[in-house]
């Protein structure tokens, strides 16, 4: 997965639900900057993309109206 597939995926989660790019980069990884060295196009480690799609899938499940 490139930046740009997970930069789209990261933004729709973002704005379906209405959090900053540096809460969700605090809440999903404890770094607050993540989103935006996404964004900048700098490398992320795979086990950071799963702790990303982890925290996406728990928070959706916690969520559900």
């Amino acid at each position: 997965m490139n930046n740009d597939e997970l930069i789209r995926e990261l933004d729709a989660f973002m704005t379906r639900h209405g959090i900053a790019d540096s809460t969700f980069s605090l809440l999903a990884t404890n770094d607050s900057h993540l989103v935006a060295r996404i964004r900048n196009n700098r490398p992320i480690r795979r086990s950071t993309i799963l702790k990303i799609r982890k925290y996406i899938a728990r928070y959706e499940l916690d969520h559900v109206a």
